[in-house]
């Protein structure tokens, strides 16, 4: 009896832990009442679809006249298909062609937020407020679980600068080091408000930060649009992105060469939580980039392989969309 008791309590802590930070997201059979396109209200009964925004950039790139429904369909067919909440969102950087799913339900945000924080310390730096060559001292205080390389490196005493603690965060998701510029630097509560007074998004804290498809994309296009007018911070911020850990995600769906080599490079962040994985990433195709950002709400070995899938999918449509451009 004593050991019945005891199996029963241990099955009870992991049931409240697997649920430590879904007290918004919803299970696999609730995904019908996600918000979507035509309607971001929470609790929606109107299941989520692809929506298609024409090209906001006159850069007079020949397009479709409309993707072809076939790219599409397949497309939502695998998304409609995943045994948990998901969201998606395209855009080719060029153009501003978009192709949404499920852009506007919250999803926990794990530690893909830590690429949006960054933008917040690039805005301290051009402002002048710090420098690269800031260094904070490294204490048992800073010290963070999970993710994290910067204990392996340093002892406690030591100075690390802004430019290192930037280093770990993006190569190795580094929690230590995101922690010391939350203390240092810039607080984390503040990018909530400041991704939705700079890029109108809906980034919210409830017991973890909360992203969408369509804010995270607003932010990585900008990190693009920088990139691309030459701002050195933001050229060698994509220079870390291009480096980040655990590149499986969007770009494990992508074509390789007959030597096994992935053809494109991508640029990007993942984050994975305890009822989360996620991929944000800048995928350059030729003189064609897009960016793709896929949101779950669960965490498994399965969700990589369906994050492979939605990239081979889309990747096979963005280079149908860039085929118009070539003839």
């Amino acid at each position: 009896m004593t050991k019945r008791i005891l199996v029963l309590l241990l099955c009870l802590a992991l049931s409240i832990g697997l649920c430590a930070c879904g007290g918004k997201n919803e299970t696999a059979d609730s995904k019908a009442e996600s918000s979507v396109e035509e309607s971001t209200a929470e609790g929606s009964s109107i299941p989520p679809t692809l929506a298609t925004v024409k090209p906001s950039l006159n850069t007079g790139i020949k397009l479709p006249e409309s993707i072809e429904q076939s790219y599409l369909d397949t497309i939502r067919q695998t998304l409609d298909s995943a045994p948990y909440a998901c969201a998606m969102y395209y855009v080719d950087l060029e153009t501003g062609l978009s192709v949404s799913y499920n852009p506007d339900r919250m999803f926990a945000g794990a530690s893909l937020i830590k690429a949006e924080y960054l933008m917040m310390v690039f805005d301290y730096i051009q402002e002048g407020r710090i420098s690269y060559d800031n260094a904070y001292t490294y204490t048992p205080g800073n010290k963070r679980d999970g993710t994290t390389k910067i204990p392996y490196d340093f002892e406690f005493g030591d100075k690390i600068t802004v430019k290192q603690l930037i280093e770990y965060v993006v190569w190795h998701s580094d929690n230590t080091g995101y922690n010391m510029l939350q203390s240092y630097v810039r607080s984390y509560y503040d990018i909530f408000e400041w991704a939705r007074e700079r890029y109108g998004t809906k980034f919210e804290y409830k017991d973890c930060n909360w992203l969408n498809a369509r804010g995270v994309t607003e932010c990585w296009k900008d990190i693009y649009k920088r990139y691309k007018e030459g701002d050195e911070d933001y050229v060698w911020y994509v220079s870390l992105l291009l480096d980040a850990n655990e590149n499986k995600f969007i770009r494990g769906g992508l074509p390789k060469d007959a030597s096994g080599n992935y053809m494109y490079e991508v640029a990007h962040k993942y984050g994975m939580d305890i009822n989360a994985s996620n991929d944000a990433a800048i995928v350059f195709y030729e003189e064609r980039p897009y960016f793709l950002v896929v949101l779950t709400d669960y965490i498994g070995i399965n969700t990589e392989r369906f994050m492979n899938e939605v990239s081979s999918e889309v990747f096979a449509m963005h280079e149908y969309i860039c085929s118009f451009d070539k003839n």
